[in-house]
């Protein structure tokens, strides 16, 4: 924890008076006695600083509590941050290490969120998932162990029965793999305990963890609840990186005993020289690990490393879809497809190979876009109707309708939030149905203008001025893209995991984006120069591109 200690005031100390501190200001980085408090709350410049108490400061960990306020290189207050690099900044910082750099951010408008914001929900479930991946290596590790003695025992069995029907001169043959046989086993159980004494180290250390988090929750002010948050991040991605391991080291692997019993051995007298051998099996591992919710699946599963460059990105027909006039598509975290259908109004589910799940009739007119919430729901937008409709695929009914002030056209889901064009800007509302204001406000912003969302950021098109724009989830705008020779009345759009940026023009040409805005590169030049291309969507699991089309969708396979 912070101190144990007693915390002097920092005013009266100054004034060579040792007064105890009652209170301690983070900002000015200094504990303040009942007195001094009531000047500094009277003071204009810092009556907005966020005050805790003593007790309250004591409980942050260390690690949190010395964070500083100030840049220690140039000794100015941190003001911004830079999140191309993910640091905070003081102004000096900015005009010498980040002057080129895309996202200078104020720190200020970064950090009111901090206890809200989903790094700490993240974070959090981080920390509950890789404790569940413990405890489930531990059982499966256990009850490995628990087949070995079981196995074990067969084999001796088998070896005291074969011993049993042959004489004296078997002694020594009986000795000599019975001693192999428990040297295997002893070799495993060190194995596998040795690997579970480690994993004990990682609970305490996860426990440690979780208790900095609360600490951080209840006590940090806003500034070390995002910078203890990060430090926190970072510690849990080596125990992420820590598991992963295991299947590369072969650690999971799943251990039999072998045990071959000659086939003479009643000859053994003359022919046989050994009892039988002992042998170690390892088979594919059984247990099955949980990561991080965004994934959504399992830590086994791993596909071909993502292109570090938009320059090796390369895309190849995989299929056409045969339906016909979808303008909004979406695909859910396993792969599977959802179209809408804007003249025939329906919401079209399909398996991840292409083959119809589903038709489900949509009660309004018009449906434009969709978005995945989860595996069971989609957000379906019906601009002139102003409502967004939340569909249960499974049951195929509406599960809540949400009444926008507004129309809402492309839309796009993220974290509890539902994203959409109104027309003249984007608006938010939550899946409890609570719009928010219009936060990003682009009044040349057209009908089709489709939005999608990354973790921390939000892409969008707007055909009117043939322009791809980046903003963070509070609304500040980080890059805006514009090259009409190249991007000509872009529609659809679409983000990789490596925040490639995927964008459909009205002609039916595809072309990708550097996560910075900087870059582009065409992968499709259409040569049907028809008006047909709408939406677009992105499934990370399998690495396919759908384009929404009126004449049938398209899919893509990423190479």
């Amino acid at each position: 924890m912070a101190s144990c200690s007693t915390v002097a005031c920092g005013v009266c100390d100054s004034q060579h008076t040792t007064t105890n501190a009652d209170y301690w200001c983070p900002e000015c980085d200094e504990g303040l006695c009942s007195q001094c408090l009531k000047y500094h709350n009277a003071s204009k410049a810092l009556r907005n600083h966020d005050v805790i108490s003593v007790d309250n400061y004591k409980q942050l960990p260390p690690s949190i509590a010395n964070i500083s306020t100030y840049c220690t290189q140039h000794e100015r207050k941190f003001q911004n941050y830079c999140s191309q690099h993910a640091s905070i900044c003081c102004p000096q910082c900015v005009q010498s290490n980040h002057a080129n750099c895309v996202g200078i951010l104020s720190l200020e408008n970064v950090i009111q969120t901090a206890k809200t914001s989903v790094l700490l929900e993240t974070i959090d479930q981080n920390l509950r998932d890789i404790k569940i991946n413990i405890e489930r290596v531990v059982k499966d590790r256990t009850q490995n162990l628990v087949e070995i003695k079981k196995q074990k025992q067969k084999f001796h069995d088998e070896i005291k029965q074969v011993r049993n029907q042959i004489n004296e001169h078997l002694d020594n043959l009986e000795q000599q793999i019975l001693q192999d046989l428990h040297a295997a086993e002893d070799k495993i159980k060190s194995q596998i305990n040795d690997l579970l004494g480690k994993l004990t180290e990682h609970m305490e250390k996860l426990d440690l963890l979780q208790t900095n988090m609360s600490a951080l929750r209840e006590y940090a002010s806003d500034l070390q609840t995002f910078l203890g948050s990060k430090m926190i991040e970072t510690e849990i991605k080596k125990h992420e990186l820590s598991m992963q391991s295991l299947y590369k080291d072969d650690c999971l692997q799943k251990i039999d005993l072998n045990c071959k019993i000659e086939d003479k051995i009643s000859d053994v007298l003359s022919t046989v020289s050994s009892f039988g051998s002992i042998s170690v099996d390892a088979s594919s591992p059984l247990v099955e690990m949980q990561t991080d919710k965004a994934e959504q699946a399992q830590i086994r599963t791993f596909s071909h490393a993502p292109p570090t460059s938009i320059n090796d990105i390369k895309i190849t027909l995989k299929s056409k879809l045969d339906f016909s006039f979808v303008i909004g598509c979406a695909f859910s975290s396993n792969g599977d497809i959802f179209m809408v259908s804007y003249e025939k109004k329906c919401l079209l589910v399909l398996k991840e190979v292409g083959t119809l799940q589903s038709n489900i009739p949509l009660s309004n007119p018009n449906p434009v876009d969709v978005t995945c919430i989860d595996d069971k729901s989609v957000a379906v937008s019906f601009p002139h109707s102003k409502q967004i409709q939340i569909i249960n695929i499974s049951t195929k009914t509406i599960e809540r309708t949400i009444k926008t002030t507004s129309n809402c056209f492309g839309i796009s889901y993220r974290d509890d939030y539902l994203y959409f064009n109104t027309g003249s800007g984007i608006q938010k509302v939550n899946v409890s149905g609570n719009c928010s204001p219009t936060f990003i406000k682009e009044d040349t912003m057209s009908f089709f203008c489709f939005i999608t969302t990354s973790t921390d950021k939000i892409f969008y098109t707007n055909p009117s001025n043939s322009t791809v724009t980046c903003c963070s989830l509070t609304g500040e705008k980080m890059w805006e893209y514009k090259d009409q020779l190249v991007c000509n009345y872009p529609r659809g759009i679409a983000v990789d995991k490596t925040s490639n940026v995927y964008i459909a023009t009205v002609n039916s040409s595809i072309f990708v984006l550097s996560p910075d805005g900087k870059k582009a590169r065409k992968l499709i030049a259409s040569k049907d120069q028809l008006s047909s291309t709408y939406g677009l969507a992105f499934d990370v699991k399998n690495e396919h591109l759908l384009v929404a089309n009126v004449n049938g969708p398209i899919l893509y396979k990423l190479n």
